[in-house]
């Protein structure tokens, strides 16, 4: 048996309809003896120990679901606190476990492999998406063959943006990042706001940006391809940042869509107690990107004056680390 698109849907060979969710019909197929429909977006979610968030998510999702033919994919880096039995709960999702927390990015990874689709959306599990949402993601990133990615605006629950689709990084936002002390205390100067996109983030307009996190971004599979997957070596930190600039070398383009807006928790927040293994990954990320996309194969002496900066700044993160309200605290 073989199957075909036609104007009326996807049919058997003969003319027999295939009974189809309602909604868009542009959706992949495999011919062939055991033909199958494949879906046209893989929704990929990583979780660890986030068993409220994912109740949040998963409720805003299924109020969210989009039109085509759609597969979820979740991977549980080890919960301990009944997340893993909460995403079991639910037919809908195909799910992986792993018995310990190995990172985001592997983890990443290893969904990006088991999915079918045309299209990859890579969300956060505490994350709650808008009605509609997905579809306006998807009809944008049709608009053209050269998108590489599309996402949405964050914003989190105060309704502050957070200015997740920026340019990449050069030296001077070690100092003028998105939560350095500089930045917190001078928000308006010329260095953080053009890294941040500060003007066409709080603007309407569909606008084109370096990178954008994979706490919500749609991904087009032949991109995703042409720079050979997410790199595992990173642990959490910096692995959107390195995939954006390789899929830049290739010529994708990456949009950044402020009509669809995702609520977005964000549990590493500034001024709170973070875990020491946060900190380290952070800069061990940070030094391994600029090592790789300016570097210049390890002979750039400034490559290892910032690599010196990183570690003075993750002795001093973790000092003052100690004096941080911990999650639940007053301070």
């Amino acid at each position: 048996m073989t199957i075909s698109l036609t104007a009326g849907g996807p049919t058997r060979t003969g003319g027999t309809k295939i009974a189809l969710p309602q909604g868009d019909p542009s959706i992949l197929y495999q011919g062939g003896r055991n033909a199958r429909l494949l879906p046209c977006l893989s929704l990929l979610m990583v979780t660890y120990n986030r068993r409220l968030d994912v109740a949040r998510c998963l409720a805003s999702l299924f109020e969210a679901w989009p039109r085509c033919l759609l597969e979820f994919l979740a991977l549980d880096n080890g919960s301990t606190d009944g997340t893993w039995e909460l995403l079991a709960s639910h037919n809908e999702l195909r799910l992986t476990r792993w018995s310990q927390n190995r990172g985001l990015a592997p983890a990443l990874k290893e969904l990006a492999g088991q999915a079918r689709g045309e299209w990859l959306l890579f969300l956060d599990s505490d994350t709650v998406v808008p009605a509609g949402g997905i579809d306006d993601l998807l009809d944008f990133a049709r608009c053209g063959d050269e998108i590489g990615a599309v996402a949405p605006r964050m914003r989190d629950l105060s309704g502050d943006i957070q200015m997740t689709a920026r340019d990449f990084p050069g030296p001077l936002n070690a100092l003028f990042g998105r939560q350095t002390f500089l930045s917190r205390l001078w928000p308006s100067n010329p260095v953080t706001k053009k890294f941040l996109r500060a003007e066409a983030q709080s603007a309407n307009q569909p606008f084109r940006c370096d990178w954008v996190a994979f706490a919500a971004a749609l991904v087009r599979r032949d991109a995703l391809e042409a720079v050979g997957s997410i790199d595992p070596s990173f642990f959490v930190y910096w692995v959107d940042t390195d995939f954006f600039r390789r899929l830049a070398h290739r010529g994708w383009q990456v949009w950044c869509l402020p009509a669809v807006e995702v609520i977005h928790l964000e549990h590493n927040r500034t001024r709170q107690f973070r875990s020491p293994r946060a900190i380290m990954d952070f800069h061990q990320g940070a030094f391994r990107y600029f090592y790789r996309h300016h570097g210049w194969r390890g002979v750039n002496p400034l490559l290892w004056l910032a690599g010196v900066g990183l570690f003075l700044r993750a002795i001093l993160h973790l000092a003052i680390n100690q004096w941080r309200p911990r999650a639940g605290e007053k301070g």
